[in-house]
């Protein structure tokens, strides 16, 4: 006879009895079945939300087959009373799930239901402190809060705002001057920030008229610009340069398909993968692929021609203007608010596409230019045995891979274009027929904040670049050195009088050095040899949450008191990355580089820094070197979790995750060659190239029910972090003439999108006709999507003159 562990249950716990070699049977115990622990048990509605005992546990059980068991019996109920006390909204019905795992397709298109906005007092928003955006989507986070700790920073916004209206014209920091200078939209702006995602009410807002025998409100932007199309600062003086809408705008965003055109790259089918550069010409080669299945064009995706047709007749089509948008919101009146958002939604996928074509081409275009090779007998610079490559194996040709992503990508592109077609989107309407593919409230709140946004943020960088925040000195700030003269006077007292400042400040570095003025600090009137911009910023809620850092420079080191051989130029950067999912977190990248021309560090890890993707460290003998040139990039999911919701009053369980793809585009070289016995007499020393960590991750819910009586699904997508830090970069030292020239060029942009979309839970409850539906938003964001550069700076000058002036 073998022998068995005997188990007993008791309340969810199972214990183990060990077996022994002999033993006396011990007496029969009688025991209830377990489903009489539970006898007399009545679960309460809280119990079937979210109850954890066994009881709960086994009454939920019991109500994922049974429609009139105790527990759907108690969530249809209190479904039905909710359903009195919510505002309604008719929404999109989604896709569900009932609790046998089944999907469901919706039976009609839309349905009214019970509605629940996001609550805002989850929100948390820091960081961007460098940036006047930072300030506005400060605002934007907190302002739709009622919580203390948001009524603190409305009630320091509001005080701010006073005093700046007290102050009259006069400016005394670099917000307030912004501020002023675009004071019918800083007024339109701020109204805005407490209406979060509500973007028919910012239309609203925009457009609003007169009351009876009252003047326009002074935030209804676009019924003033219609009225009087001069918009102006505080003190009355016109914006400039004047905002305006773009003339010639493409239909939409399924019409910016690049056009294939011939030029200098030609790229062909063949029986082998190669790249051949054409002599003379610079950045011209013909590229062979031996495994391409479709047509393939540098400049422009190949397209069907009658696709092509259509693309090209809706390409300029739209005069955008104050006018064109109210006029759009009518014709589009008769559309669902969502039915248009979810056709956004379509095109700023289709324009992350188009983005990520012109990146892979403009980095074919980058590789071809550094394999430049003139025609025999063309003066050119001799050649050197010293170079070597960093980065281990030879490495696949990085312009092959590149054109093989480019020609997946155009395949991705023309499905996409094929899918708008099927949704109406490459129609052309007749009359007042709606265009819902063209317009709606959130494309225009998005067109207004662009327009303006961007030309505040260059506008507060000089300013920043140019005082440092600092107005103390300009209320009685002289300019004079040689033919510069400008007396001590006020240069605080409006916008206008501190651009005028910026002019004069042009005219006095150049004075102080007519060859070195262009690269002297605005502020300091010391040379300027290291850009570097770095910031953090961070946005979420408990459904998901993001933060990410960067830092950029480039640098020439050790000027002023070592020999020429001590010199040191650098680029370095770096970008981290975090995401967060129902309160669990995951590392999405972390990269980190740094570069002269004796050592070179560079290092790439993603997922939790598990994965190294690029770990260089070398210390740079002399010669010349490419480091390292390619492309690393890993796609995972970063985060899966589960956790349990009440939508209303139904339990649901929503699973997140955050996925997408992180990584780094680089291209790094070295120099370092010097004369002498003292090897102490630079030839040649730098380092250029170009750096770009990037991170392009999303948030997603999915949903699961577990009582017969409701069905659920989840609707939208969150861009969680779509951020790339590109820096182009050079420093070099060359010998003319027994003379030091330096050459520094060095531009960077910060391009990004952060916790930008909606999601929301659609839930079904009940059997007809004793049914009600709930919709509640669990994630809305208007997001900072943005391009702000960080500096642009290119310089050649003599050594000699610099180290005159430190």
């Amino acid at each position: 006879m073998s022998l068995t562990r005997p188990q007993v249950a008791v309340l969810g716990l199972v214990m183990s009895a060990a077996p022994a070699l002999a033993f006396t049977p011990l007496p029969t115990i009688p025991t209830q079945p377990i489903y009489n622990l539970c006898l007399g048990y009545v679960p309460t509605l809280q119990d079937c939300q979210t109850g954890t005992t066994l009881c709960a546990q086994l009454a939920r059980q019991a109500a994922k087959t049974n429609p009139n068991a105790t527990c759907n019996v108690l969530v249809r109920d209190a479904a039905l009373d909710a359903v009195a006390s919510l505002p309604e909204r008719t929404v999109l019905v989604p896709v569900t799930r009932n609790a046998s795992g089944q999907t469901v397709e919706p039976d009609v298109a839309t349905k009214p239901v019970a509605f629940i906005e996001e609550d805002a007092n989850g929100r948390s928003m820091n960081g961007l402190a460098g940036f006047l955006l930072g300030t506005a989507h400060r605002d934007q986070t907190y302002f739709p809060a009622t919580s203390q700790s948001a009524g603190w920073i409305k009630f320091l916004r509001a005080l701010q705002l006073a005093g700046w209206d007290n102050s009259g014209t006069t400016v005394d920091s670099c917000q307030e001057y912004v501020h002023e200078k675009y004071y019918d939209y800083s007024l339109f702006e701020f109204a805005t920030a407490s209406l979060g995602t509500d973007y028919r009410r910012i239309h609203g807002l925009a457009f609003a008229a007169a009351p009876s025998g009252g003047a326009v409100p002074a935030t209804a932007i676009g019924t003033r610009a219609i009225l009087d199309p001069v918009q102006r600062g505080k003190d009355g003086t016109p914006i400039q340069p004047a905002i305006q809408f773009p003339a010639g705008a493409p239909k939409n965003e399924f019409f910016t398909v690049p056009a294939p055109v011939q030029g200098k790259v030609i790229i062909s089918a063949s029986n082998q993968d190669r790249v051949v550069p054409l002599p003379g010409i610079m950045g011209g080669a013909i590229i062979e692929l031996k495994d391409l299945h479709r047509s393939l064009n540098l400049y422009g995706t190949v397209l069907p021609s009658a696709m092509r047709t259509t693309l090209s007749q809706g390409a300029s089509y739209y005069n955008e203007s104050w006018a064109w948008h109210r006029a759009m919101s009518t014709r589009n009146a008769a559309v669902l608010d969502e039915q248009l958002y979810s056709l956004d939604q379509l095109q700023e996928d289709f324009a992350a596409l188009i983005q990520q074509r012109k990146e892979r081409v403009a980095a074919i275009q980058s590789e071809l230019a550094l394999r430049f090779r003139p025609i025999p007998g063309m003066l050119q610079a001799p050649s050197t045995d010293t170079s070597s490559n960093l980065s281990g194996d030879e490495p696949q040709d990085p312009i092959i891979t590149r054109a093989y992503e480019l020609a997946a990508l155009d395949d991705v592109i023309e499905a996409a274009l094929q899918q708008a077609q099927a949704r109406g989107c490459l129609a052309f309407q007749t009359g007042k027929m709606p265009a819902p593919c063209d317009w709606s409230p959130k494309r225009f709140a998005r067109r207004v904040m662009n327009l303006y946004q961007g030309a505040r943020e260059q506008d507060f960088q000089k300013c920043a670049r140019y005082t440092r925040d600092d107005f103390a000195d300009l209320k009685a700030k002289a300019l004079v050195h040689g033919g510069v003269n400008f007396p001590a006077q006020n240069y605080t007292t409006s916008p206008s009088r501190l651009e005028t400042y910026f002019t004069r400040r042009d005219q006095y570095l150049r004075a102080l050095s007519a060859t070195v003025g262009t690269m002297l600090d605005p502020k300091t009137a010391q040379p300027r040899l290291r850009w570097e911009s770095g910031d953090s910023y961070s946005l979420g809620n408990d459904t998901f949450g993001a933060t990410a850092n960067y830092q950029v420079a480039v640098a020439l080191n050790n000027v002023k008191y070592t020999p020429d051989c001590g010199l040191s130029p650098e680029v370095t950067g770096s970008f981290d990355a975090t995401g967060s999912a129902l309160g669990i977190s995951a590392n999405l990248i972390h990269a980190q580089t740094q570069v002269t021309q004796k050592r070179a560090d560079i290092d790439l890890d993603v997922l939790d820094n598990t994965v190294p993707l690029v770990d260089v460290h070398r210390d740079l003998a002399l010669g010349q070197f490419n480091i390292v040139s390619g492309k690393q990039e890993k796609s995972a999911t970063l985060v899966n979790a589960q956790a349990t919701f009440v939508i209303v009053v139904v339990p649901v369980t929503l699973g997140a995750k955050v996925a997408g793809v992180v990584g780094l585009d680089y291209r790094l070289t070295a120099e370092h060659q010097v004369t002498g016995t003292t090897q102490c007499s630079v030839t040649s020393l730098g380092v250029a190239g170009h750096l770009e960590p990037f991170a392009r991750v999303d948030g997603e819910l999915y949903a699961a029910v577990d009582l017969f009586i409701i069905e659920a699904g989840v609707k939208g997508r969150l861009q969680l972090v779509h951020a790339a830090v590109p820096l182009d970069a050079s420093a070099y030292l060359t010998s003319s003439g027994g003379r030091l020239k330096l050459r520094m060029e060095g531009n960077s942009h910060l391009r990004f999108t952060f916790l930008a979309g909606r999601i929301s839970a659609y839930v079904e409850v009940g059997i007809w006709p004793f049914e009600a539906e709930f919709e509640q938003t669990l994630v809305s964001w208007n997001g900072i999507k943005e391009d702000v550069k960080l500096f642009d700076h290119a310089f050649n000058v003599d050594l000699v003159d610099i180290r005159s002036l430190l």
